[in-house]
Parts: structure tokens; C-alpha cells; sequence
């Protein structure tokens, strides 16, 4: 997980709550449900004596929904003075989580959180499209439909050959015209709202008509399911996850690769195991946390006291370093692992 999106937690002073669950209000009874979890959840902060004012925090977010679409998982990390986050999770913990401590708990956060970079989501067809732009944590920020004014779109047999052959021509240069139109809108929004990736779904001749057209600097990725009239909200969720596990899959790799190469060196630029990875991460040389399966013992820094799993990636995020989940392809002593920016 990017440390940027984690800064304003590693700024923030506590009691911090530390709140996962899935989020079940696209289920049939699903508000009776939801009132019933959060009702739960809410118990729970009070047992665990979490401030008024947190508790307050937590319920002005209570109706916070992001277009959760399919099975999800919010996560919810609140103090006193403030919401820090409120983020959907790819997919839910396996069980309801609250929290209340001095530091924030963050690893369900980052081996579920829906970290990507941002995109625009391009429904098209010959008459345009429909542009949606996403942030990295999966929320939609903007919407907006681009009509083309070219019409007719559908070539008409009418008439003789070089009539039909006039309308056809016609047809492809409306189609053109109103993809280009849309082209050049989704262009203006990636630059207006930073944005390098585009995800295009329709039918294939659209939609490699439409990715032709945005400029190069655009990065596009064709999704095959669906189209821009019959898309339905579970498909492109799927398609969109699909993207995700890949790209994390990717980085995975490349991550186990960097920590093997910094193994054996004259000058480690790798280590692992609790106290080693604390070290590095007190002298401000960690680039990247990684973990598995994280030892939960108490360990100290400072003035702070707090279990491996809580104070290891709070350090880390305080000091600008990335944190990612490895699975089974890393063995990891204490489950945590680092890679250095030096010896």
C-alpha cells in the first residue's frame, strides 16, 4: 500500500478505532443488517472505552456507501477529532473487526484494501460514452456522459450502390467524430484528475476505435464483459478486481524479487524478522514492509508500546515506507520483512 494514502494516519494523534466489516446493504433485509452489525460495532467501541467523541466520529459515517457493488469490506480507521480513513476493501475480513489503542491496526487494511492507482472507467459505443472516474481506494469522484452530435451512426442500404456507399461513409465519419468527441473528453478528465490508466468496455469494434483516439500517454486496458448499454455493476466489479489481483500478483513478485537480491550481500539492502525490521525501521532505512503472517508480541520504540502488528507498520508509514502483503512465495522470520533504501 502506497505510504502517501496512509500519511495522515501516521500524523494523527489517538485513541485511534480500528474498525473492518463487511458492508451488507446490497443483500436482501440488507438495512435491517446493517443496523444491526453497526449497533455491534458501536457496543463494542463503548466496551473497549473508546471516547464520546470518537464514537460520534464513527457514526458520521454510518451511511457512507461508495457504490459498493458485489461482496465488500469497509474499513474504518477514526479518531476523536477525525475520520482518517473510510475505504472499501476488496474483500471483507473474515469476521467483524473493532479495535481501540494508542495505534491504529492497519494490516487488514493493507492485504484487502482496494489500493490501485486511479482510472477512468470509459463505457462506449458509436455514440459516445459513459466516463467515470475512480480514486485509488475504488470511489467514484466524477460522472459525466459524452454524446457526439454525429448522426446517422448505422449505414443504410437506400437507393442504388453509390448511394448505399455514401451512407456507409457517412456512418464511419459520425462514428469517428462522436468517438473522438469522447476521446477528447476522457483525455481533459485523466489530466484534470491525474489520471494515467483508462479501462474501455464495449462492443470491440468501439472500443478499440475509442482507445485509438486517446493519446498515448493514456495507458488502456479493453475489459471484454459487457457493453455501454448492458453493463451490469457485477461484471465490471469482476473485470475491475480481475486488474487488481494481477497487478498485485505483479508486484508481489517483484517485491520477493528485490528482498531475495538484498539477501547475502557484503551490504544487506534485506532483512526480516521483528527486531531487525524495528531496527531498520527506527533509523528511517526501510523502503518497503513487507509481511505474511505478522507475530503479534509487544515490542517497544521510544515511548511507544504496542503489539509487532500495530507499532511495525505505524513506524513504517511515519517514515514514508510502502507496506505490502507477500503470500506463501517469502518466508519471512517473525512474518515481517524489509527492504532497505541503504545499508
Amino acid at each position: 500500500m502506497h505510504a502517501a494514502r496512509l500519511k495522515k494516519v501516521g500524523s494523527s494523534e489517538g485513541p485511534f478505532a480500528s474498525v473492518y466489516f463487511e458492508d451488507v446493504r446490497n443483500r436482501e433485509n440488507s438495512r435491517e443488517l446493517f443496523e444491526l452489525e453497526w449497533r455491534s460495532m458501536r457496543s463494542q467501541l463503548s466496551k473497549q472505552e473508546a471516547p464520546d467523541a470518537l464514537i460520534e466520529q464513527f457514526d458520521s459515517v454510518k451511511d457512507n456507501h461508495h457504490g459498493i457493488s458485489g461482496r465488500a469490506g469497509r474499513a474504518l480507521v477514526i479518531t476523536p477529532d477525525e475520520v482518517l480513513l473510510d475505504d472499501i476493501m476488496l474483500e471483507p475480513t473474515a469476521s467483524t473487526i473493532v479495535t481501540v489503542g494508542s495505534l491504529p491496526y492497519l494490516i487488514p487494511l493493507v492485504a484487502h484494501g482496494h489500493d490501485t492507482e486511479p482510472f477512468i472507467l470509459a463505457k462506449v459505443d458509436h455514440t459516445g460514452a459513459d466516463l467515470c472516474v475512480r480514486d485509488a481506494r475504488g470511489r467514484d469522484v466524477y460522472g459525466e456522459s459524452v454524446d457526439g452530435d454525429g448522426f446517422p451512426v448505422h449505414k443504410a442500404r437506400v437507393g442504388g450502390p453509390d448511394r448505399y456507399i455514401d451512407t456507409q461513409s457517412l456512418a464511419q465519419e459520425n462514428v469517428r467524430k462522436n468517438l473522438t468527441q469522447a476521446a477528447t473528453r476522457t483525455a481533459a478528465l485523466a489530466r484534470e484528475h491525474k489520471v494515467q490508466l483508462v479501462l474501455i468496455i464495449g462492443e470491440v469494434q468501439s472500443r478499440t476505435a475509442f482507445a485509438q483516439y486517446l493519446p498515448s500517454s493514456l495507458r488502456t486496458v479493453e475489459i471484454e464483459r459487457g457493453s455501454r448499454a448492458g453493463s451490469s455493476p457485477a461484471d465490471v466489479a469482476k473485470a475491475i478486481r480481475e486488474l487488481i489481483d494481477t497487478e498485485r500478483l505483479r508486484r508481489m513478485d517483484a517485491e520477493t524479487e528485490r528482498f531475495m537480491a538484498g539477501q547475502g550481500r557484503e551490504t544487506e539492502l534485506s532483512v526480516d524478522g521483528t527486531a531487525r525490521v524495528l531496527d531498520a525501521l527506527e533509523q528511517g532505512k526501510v523502503e518497503t514492509l513487507l509481511f505474511t503472517d505478522p507475530d503479534d508480541k509487544e515490542v517497544s520504540s521510544n515511548s511507544l508500546f504496542a503489539p509487532a502488528n500495530r507499532l511495525l507498520p505505524y513506524l513504517a508509514i511515519r517514515t514514508g515506507a510502502e507496506l505490502i502483503q507477500v503470500d506463501e512465495r517469502l518466508t519471512l522470520a517473525d512474518g515481517y520483512g524489509a527492504i532497505l533504501r541503504h545499508p
